[in-house]
């Protein structure tokens, strides 16, 4: 997380050889990583669940959805 290790990227991407946009980087431990966006992972119907619905159905579905990424960006498995 040292300035120093994201500063060039920084100067990169604000050079004219560069053309990235809508790009997320994470940078730290001497690693540069693109990170991969979004996934839609597991779902339900809303099909006008009320709060207490939600509570009794969305435990499950966090329990199948992928862990999540550490600070470093990367998923851990157990």
């Amino acid at each position: 997380m040292d300035p120093a290790h994201v500063a060039p990227l920084v100067v990169w991407l604000g050079s004219t050889n560069s053309e990235v946009t809508g790009r997320v980087f994470n940078v730290g431990g001497g690693r540069i990583s693109v990170a991969e966006g979004w996934v839609a992972g597991s779902e339900l119907a809303d099909d006008g669940l009320t709060p207490t619905e939600h509570g009794k159905l969305l435990p499950d579905l966090i329990a199948r959805a992928r862990a999540n990424s550490g600070m470093d960006g990367r998923t851990r498995t157990s």
